[in-house]
């Protein structure tokens, strides 16, 4: 009887001493982490080697959207790739659909996080850049809402600066940046800056002697700023350069002979008539070269022989136009002007030696005291519209410029043109 009552209280305590069991906070059995298998980096690196060449084959075949493919895969596995991000940014860049431009932006803008010192960079995203601001003058130029060409030109020149600020930071990072200091030559070539342009493209060539296209426009500029010396020099890299091309030859002797070495000049000149009688070009330049020295009545014959040769060069009619500016016959520069405008209207070069015809003979007009007159600076305003056509031929756009700033303190105000054309009855540089 007893037994029979002890047993369900033990039963009952037996019950609640599972049910706090259960309550109470368990401690979780903790197994031993799996052990992962170690990256074989040997590996990874033949994969990355392996992505990098396919990359770089696509690349060079212009297949960009295959190489972007294999460089991102390189990407994926070594974030820090600097070569993988070089490319790639390159081939975005490059890249036929135009949309992938913000792509390449993007990858020079975190590549420049990554690697601060690789000037590659700086000069990637600048270029990118010049682009972008390129494109704004463009739409600029074909629209006529004064408006839109006001926000398009601070758009476009937004961007120039943050162009040459990366410019300047990929020149400072590798002085032979030969690609960066040729870029910003053309910005300060574009804002009419030629000094400073010189300056920069100089350093391109210092970088690197074989870039034609920099040598090109230093020859410009040199006989832009009467450096005929340098000019020759300049022609004589491009003679070296493009062998095959007899005018840049021809040009070592006219800048010889404008620089001061007659008897070089000549001597060159005289050779290549003498292999290549049926060339006008020849008798061309011999004719500027007689001219550099004075000899006018001998350049005449020399350029009119080789208008006998050749008269649809538009280049020889503005030469000859030239010389008579020189010889201050006027109407005769005129009349070759003429001449060049039937063969194509659209040579800068036309409207250089125009804007001269009506510089030259004011100035010819101008008093020894140098007091000017209305009529005078009427032609200036004349000569500076007719500069102004050249900016149209990127060309000749920066010798034009520097035309149009030496006349610009000549040129009298809108309220002087305006009290002219009231009192004298006359129009002012139309």
């Amino acid at each position: 009887m007893r037994l029979k009552f002890v047993l369900p209280i033990v039963f009952s305590m037996l019950v609640l001493i599972a049910i706090f069991i259960s309550c109470a906070p368990q401690t979780e059995k903790v197994e031993a982490p799996t052990q992962q298998p170690a990256v074989d980096s040997t590996e990874l690196k033949k994969q990355i080697n392996m992505y990098l060449s396919l990359g770089w084959e696509n690349y060079k075949n212009k297949q960009y959207g295959r190489a972007i493919e294999h460089f991102k895969k390189v990407l994926k596995i070594d974030p820090k790739n600097e070569k993988a991000y070089k490319y790639l940014s390159d081939a975005c860049l490059r890249h036929p659909d135009s949309t992938y431009i913000d792509t390449a932006l993007t990858l020079f803008n975190q590549a420049i996080k990554k690697f601060p010192d690789n000037c590659y960079f700086y000069s990637g995203q600048g270029y990118i850049y010049q682009k972008l601001a390129t494109q704004f003058d463009n739409k600029a130029d074909s629209t006529d809402d004064s408006t839109l060409i006001a926000r398009y030109k601070f758009q476009s020149d937004s961007l120039e600066k943050l162009s040459q600020k990366d410019f300047i930071k990929a020149c400072s990072l590798n002085k032979k940046d030969a690609a960066s200091s040729g870029a910003l030559g053309t910005i300060y070539l574009k804002r009419g800056k030629l000094d400073s342009a010189m300056v920069w493209f100089e350093k391109s060539v210092a970088a690197d002697s074989n870039r034609v296209s920099i040598w090109k426009i230093l020859a410009k500029l040199y006989v832009a700023r009467s450096n005929y010396s340098k000019a020759a020099t300049s022609y004589f890299n491009l003679a070296r350069l493009v062998p095959d091309e007899p005018e840049y030859q021809l040009k070592v002797g006219q800048y010889y002979a404008k620089s001061g070495k007659f008897g070089e000049a000549v001597k060159i000149l005289q050779k290549y008539i003498d292999a290549n009688p049926d060339d006008y070009r020849g008798y061309q330049y011999m004719g500027l070269a007689l001219a550099a020295d004075g000899k006018f009545n001998d350049a005449l014959p020399q350029l009119k022989k080789a208008e006998k040769l050749n008269s649809k060069s538009v280049k020889l009619m503005c030469d000859i136009a030239s010389t008579y500016n020189d010889m201050k016959r006027y109407s005769n520069a005129r009349a070759y002007i003429t001449k060049a405008k039937a063969i194509d209207k659209s040579y800068g070069y036309i409207y250089i030696v125009e804007g001269d015809t009506y510089e030259k003979q004011a100035m010819d007009e101008v008093p020894k005291s140098g007091q000017l007159n209305m009529d005078i600076k009427c032609r200036f305003v004349k000569a500076t519209r007719i500069y102004k056509k050249a900016l149209r031929d990127p060309d000749w756009s920066g010798f034009a410029r520097s035309k149009i700033e030496y006349l610009k303190p000549y040129i009298p105000t809108k309220e002087e043109i305006a009290a002219y054309k009231f009192i004298e009855n006359k129009p002012c540089g139309e």
